[in-house]
């Protein structure tokens, strides 16, 4: 994947974000001495593409000391059945200890796309992925998720909130059996506030990564 300058900031003190979805990960958030690399599938669009396509890849710690935004470009041609998003910053040792988050989306990193694509993080491609883990900023709020219309698949999110973690407050765990292997999953999520109820769609493409 082509990317010039890697933009990353470290800050003294946590960030508080805005933004309600800040993870969409085959692999959980843990600490790990793995680079901090992202890993994806190919979706349709990215396969042999006939110009330069746009991709944001997000990485946060949850402690919100951390953050990189960067775009990165698919080269006409790419065909091959994995993506990898190397980590070229300076702070490898900073993440190493601590939990964090990655966020793929096809587009530039500004836009609001609510499409994501499933992400190894700090991880190979033989690693096992048989749950996808979406991690909400809810801000302490109970959430929930459902698969579609929720016929197959409604599950309350696990609270992960801790005082030192300002990013994100959910785990929404999902068994990959409950998604469709072909097509986008629409996943409705379920936030309550003061006992108001607020719900958002994120889709998530289908594709895994492998060797």
């Amino acid at each position: 994947m082509e990317k010039d300058v890697f933009h990353e900031t470290v800050s003294e003190t946590s960030k508080v974000s805005g933004d309600i979805v800040m993870g969409v990960m085959l692999t959980d958030d843990s600490p790990s001495d793995l680079p901090p690399t992202v890993i994806t599938g190919i979706p349709t669009f990215w396969k042999r593409p006939e110009k330069p396509v746009p991709v944001c890849v997000r990485i946060v710690s949850k402690d919100g000391r951390y953050e990189a935004e960067n775009t990165y470009m698919v080269p006409p041609g790419f065909d091959l059945d994995s993506a990898d998003f190397p980590y070229t910053g300076e702070h490898a040792d900073f993440l190493a200890d601590r939990t964090a988050v990655a966020l793929v989306v096809p587009d530039r990193c500004g836009n609001r796309n609510r499409t994501a694509v499933p992400t190894l993080w700090r991880a190979t491609p033989r690693t096992q992925n048989s749950v996808l883990h979406v991690y909400l900023n809810a801000a302490g709020n109970p959430s929930s998720v459902a698969v579609g219309r929720g016929d197959r698949f409604f599950e309350a999110c696990k609270d992960v909130s801790e005082l030192t973690g300002l990013k994100y407050t959910a785990d929404c765990a999902i068994p990959t059996e409950f998604l469709p292997p072909d097509k986008n999953a629409k996943l409705t999520f379920f936030i309550t506030r003061s006992n108001t109820e607020e719900s958002f769609v994120l889709e998530v493409s289908p594709v895994r990564p492998r060797d």
